[in-house]
């Protein structure tokens, strides 16, 4: 028997299933047992033989998993349970250590969004969440990837009233596209720059936010450590961690 912090409760069950595709030839709890197996894989960072025999065949709980990443299927789920607080919206990023056995995908297999530092073998997770500290869209890249090269794509389309980041994030690329969107831009200047902003310090306070929520997703071990070699099928955890944090 699976511990209740590796499967759904019946109210978050309530909350997913309308978000689920159809059931094609499979009975209709299907979908929850599966999602109980993910859950219980993202928490416990297990290899998928492990997996317990009551959340069914693991190498069939594998192939549609990936199936389902390669869909989009995990990222509408994650996007369909958001209710965000757009007052103002927080940007940052996580390195994430990435295991050996996720190195060595061939390279017509997808992109990996691994790269190589002092550290070692890693992938950097890009975030951008709600006033509330709830993730609303997460970027992969290598480790070694600047933290300000994502933001574009975090901030497409955000009706967000503000934009709180820490001085690695001033750019004027990112300033001018928080502010062509209507936001207030909270960075602090760089000291190189040379009209230093006025500086909103009581509403900067709040960056802690977006730091508290990655510790959050970090609980998740398959986030906090990754063993997948495709970006894909890694990027579906963290949508299953990002989706958890909306549930609870």
């Amino acid at each position: 028997m699976t511990p209740a912090r590796h499967t759904f409760t019946d109210a978050q069950w309530q909350r997913i299933e309308p978000l689920m595709p159809p059931c094609k030839g499979r009975p209709g709890g299907a979908h929850r047992t599966f999602f109980d197996a993910l859950l219980w894989m993202a928490r416990t960072g297990a290899a998928w033989r492990d997996l317990p025999e009551q959340l069914g065949k693991w190498n069939v709980v594998y192939q549609r998993y990936a199936y389902w990443c390669g869909k989009g299927h995990f990222e509408r789920f994650f996007q369909g349970v958001q209710q965000p607080d757009l007052e103002e919206v927080m940007v940052d990023s996580t390195c994430c250590r990435a295991h050996q056995s996720s190195a060595g995908a061939r390279k017509t297999s997808g992109p990996q969004a691994i790269g190589i530092t002092r550290g070692g073998l890693n992938t950097k997770i890009h975030a951008v969440c709600d006033a509330l500290g709830n993730p609303l869209r997460f970027v992969l890249t290598p480790g070694q990837r600047h933290d300000s090269k994502p933001v574009p794509e975090l901030l497409d389309g955000l009706q967000a009233k503000a934009l709180l980041a820490d001085k690695a994030y001033d750019s004027d690329t990112i300033v001018q596209s928080a502010q062509a969107q209507g936001m207030q831009v909270i960075i602090p200047s760089r000291v190189n720059r040379k009209k230093q902003r006025v500086l909103d310090r009581h509403r900067y306070k709040a960056r802690h936010l977006v730091e508290n929520l990655f510790q959050r997703m970090k609980v998740f071990r398959r986030v906090a450590t990754r063993f997948d070699k495709l970006d894909v099928t890694f990027l579906g955890f963290v949508h299953i961690a990002g989706t958890m944090k909306w549930l609870h």
